[in-house]
């Protein structure tokens, strides 16, 4: 089962026959389509939904190292909203520490694809900067991708940011000590096909659990961000 969250997404003009130039034209309408994010289901086994919501484009902004900047570029860039969900292993499970114990999903949506593209760069050189992670190949997803790659204090850690049309996703998924890529990017492929023309159903309820630090709401733009 996936949920769907809506989002808006940019498309451009349509070109009609016409046996004299318009001066002028009414601009297409745009449709609304629905971005998957994942489910419980649909994440690696012994993962729990930590964090569902959205956020304001102040929390976003917050978590950046100059929210001020920052805000006005996104502003400049059309942000509309921020959805975010979190899974990680239950506090006191066992796990193996070759798994996945945590993934963080973060989706914006901008007023374009073009600027959907810009924030992606700025969000990804924002992280790299206060991250010891590599910039990686990314492989081919949505539009536009890039990734980041390397070791943290709590293990491996890959970071994929995806443009797909006027919508920016970020998945980051870590394990203690084996490699989360494959996983990683499969969720990525999951969420871009089931894409569809459909209204989506708002955020789900979540339980309380304890929160890592590391899978915090404030972690778009790094370790602790976008």
């Amino acid at each position: 089962l996936l949920l769907a969250v809506p989002l808006l997404a940019s498309v451009g003009g349509t070109s009609l026959q016409v046996a004299t130039p318009l001066l002028s034209a009414s601009p297409s309408p745009v449709p609304e389509i629905a971005l998957v994010l994942p489910t419980e289901e649909q994440v690696p086994p012994g993962l729990v939904m930590i964090e569902d919501g959205a956020r304001s484009l102040e929390d976003v902004t917050s978590g950046f190292s100059d929210p001020a900047a920052t805000t006005e570029r996104f502003t400049a860039w059309g942000w509309q909203r921020n959805l975010i969900r979190a899974f990680h292993t239950p506090e006191g499970a066992a796990s193996d520490p070759t798994a996945i114990d945590g993934i963080y999903v973060s989706v914006h949506e901008f007023g374009t694809p073009p600027a959907a593209a810009e924030a992606l760069d700025y969000a990804l050189e924002a992280h790299a900067e206060a991250a010891t992670l590599a910039e990686v190949d990314a492989p081919p997803l949505g539009d536009y991708a890039r990734a980041l790659y390397g070791p943290l204090p709590y293990g491996n850690e890959i970071t994929l940011y995806v443009q797909h049309g006027n919508v920016l996703i970020r998945i980051s998924a870590s394990s203690p000590e084996g490699d989360p890529r494959a996983e990683a990017i499969a969720l990525v492929r999951t969420m871009l096909e089931h894409v569809s023309p459909d209204l989506g159903t708002p955020p789900v309820a979540v339980a309380a659990h304890h929160l890592p630090s590391r899978f915090s709401s404030h972690r778009d733009a790094g370790p602790t961000h976008t």
